[in-house]
């Protein structure tokens, strides 16, 4: 069987970087296992080359709605994208004849981040099944791998992470990370926007009947990514790692008026929390930020209203 070429790659705030093979020894960046490179590079190619391509190409038929074999792809691009405490995410470039498709694949190298990622895998094929809106990665398939956790699913293209940093006068403002074209910084208008988008997304899988919704997530961790083609804002969320209520409500023992207003609670203040650029101090976010935050919960009642109608 033909197989494609492989190329490693370590994305970085100005470009992608080729991977040097004589630092391949050296361990993940905030991990306790001090996994090499090399390990987590290998491991990711023989876990995609799983049952001779099969869950993989399942994946790809899926996206590009026609079936593609093993000797259709030229090339597959793999790039360490960050590294948190939970998560070390690649993105997954595929080569084709004739186009190129992306991949998420979240890796999860210690127990507690593996418990994490497996509920997480759970908790995204419910919501989707549930509410099938476009705000939250499709999953296409996990499995455990050097005694590694590995989960494919969707890509957002062309979406960064955006965090509250200082600019050159002091001034707090939310910065876009475009990640191989540097950093930008925000008008206000912008900011607000965001803030507004992931409001309503939240709320939008807000569970009335049973008083769930998506948490933990948090703005320093670059859980909420954004697209901005000429000053349109186009938000998205990149997790989901479980979804319950905050507190033990009882369903038959719980006004929903009073479990609504408490998770509305939780999302006003937790909207407004982020750390300087992303590991410095916490701080709030800009003021507007309040607004918007109930301008987005309003306006996903009004909608979540419609579609029940």
């Amino acid at each position: 069987m033909q197989k494609p070429i492989i190329t490693y790659l370590v994305s970085s705030p100005h470009g992608d970087v080729p991977v040097d093979t004589d630092r391949l020894d050296l361990p993940l960046e905030v991990d306790t296992l001090e996994t090499p490179y090399g390990t987590y590079f290998d491991s990711i190619k023989n876990f995609l080359a799983s049952e001779k391509f099969k869950p993989f190409l399942d994946a790809v038929n899926k996206k590009t709605g026609r079936e593609v074999h093993v000797k259709d792809i030229d090339e597959i691009i793999i790039r360490t994208e960050k590294h948190g405490l939970l998560y070390h995410p690649a993105s997954i470039d595929i080569a084709l004849k004739h186009e190129k498709i992306k991949f998420g694949l979240n890796v999860a190298v210690t127990d507690t981040g593996k418990d994490w990622l497996k509920e997480e895998f759970s908790v995204l094929q419910k919501l989707h099944k549930k509410f099938n809106l476009r705000y939250l990665p499709e999953v296409y398939f996990a499995g455990e791998l050097n005694s590694m956790l590995f989960m494919l699913e969707d890509w957002f293209e062309g979406y960064h992470e955006f965090h509250v940093s200082f600019d050159e006068e002091g001034q707090k403002k939310l910065k876009l990370w475009e990640y191989g074209s540097g950093y930008i910084y925000l008008s206000p208008e912008e900011a607000c926007d965001i803030y507004k988008q992931a409001s309503k997304i939240l709320t939008l899988y807000y569970d009335f009947e049973h008083f769930n919704y998506i948490y933990p997530w948090h703005h320093a961790a670059g859980d909420f990514i954004v697209r901005v083609d000429n000053e349109n804002m186009d938000v998205r969320l990149t997790t989901a790692r479980r979804y319950k209520p905050l507190l033990d409500f009882q369903k038959n023992e719980t006004d929903p008026i009073f479990a609504l207003f408490y998770f509305f609670l939780h999302l006003s203040l937790q909207m407004r929390l982020d750390k300087i650029d992303g590991v410095g101090e916490v701080v709030w976010a800009e003021d507007c930020s309040v607004d918007a935050a109930v301008q987005g919960f309003c306006e996903a009642l009004q909608q979540k209203d419609y579609c029940n109608t």
